[in-house]
């Protein structure tokens, strides 16, 4: 089951928790993409239905495509791939990989097919196009960002190199290319919505939400 699969993952990042954690105010620190820890992570499936919806999109007719993190980034950045993918699988009937880690994701899609019958496709980051109409980012590096993502269409969803700030009205300002795009209504989860059962990995999400409303 990925369920066991993403368990694994998270048993891995909780190995390895030195993990800098760096306000994005503006003025007295400067916000950074190598460093951003994403605090919307726990919220993404109903972000990402509520997006959708403004662009007119079913999540059957969704076609996701994820770009994987870079090698050298964190256990952490990998664990918010493998919570995310966990959230989005139900209900998915397309899924594309840009990854050049081939290997590292083959337990996650055999779990996919076997669960699901979904068949998520993998290519490589040299890649020149790619078939998707929603695009999640997971790299850092600001110059990295393929001219496909900002084709016509093309929903582009940075997850580290821009913020995702929220109001206090909770109503959060996601990056959408050169974008921003007002999501309204989010309520995020308390242990146990979602899947979501790990302490750790809730008081991390905790801590990023503290970090964001102690903004300004």
């Amino acid at each position: 089951m990925w369920k066991n699969w993403l368990k694994k993952q998270q048993i891995s990042v909780c190995k390895d928790q030195a993990v800098e954690k760096e306000l994005s105010k503006t003025g007295d620190v400067c916000f950074s993409p190598m460093t951003y820890q994403n605090p919307c992570i726990l919220q993404i499936r109903n972000i990402l239905e509520k997006i959708i919806e403004k662009r007119q999109v079913s999540y059957q007719n969704l076609e996701l495509v994820v770009i994987d993190a870079d090698t050298n980034q964190s256990k952490e950045d990998d664990f918010d791939i493998h919570h995310v993918l966990g959230q989005l699988a139900m209900g998915l009937n397309y899924l594309l990989l840009v990854t050049d880690r081939f290997p590292y994701y083959e337990d996650f899609i055999d779990n996919m097919y076997e669960e699901h019958g979904l068949v998520v496709q993998q290519i490589p980051k040299s890649s020149g196009s790619i078939r998707g109409n929603l695009i999640l980012d997971f790299e850092r590096g600001i110059d990295a960002v393929p001219k496909y993502c900002l084709r016509p269409g093309i929903t582009y969803l940075p997850v580290y190199k821009k913020p995702w700030e929220i109001g206090e009205n909770l109503d959060i300002r996601v990056p959408v290319g050169y974008n921003t795009l007002v999501v309204e209504g989010i309520l995020f989860p308390q242990p146990g919505e979602y899947g979501v059962s790990n302490e750790g990995f809730i008081e991390d999400t905790t801590d990023r939400l503290d970090q964001e409303f102690r903004k300004g």
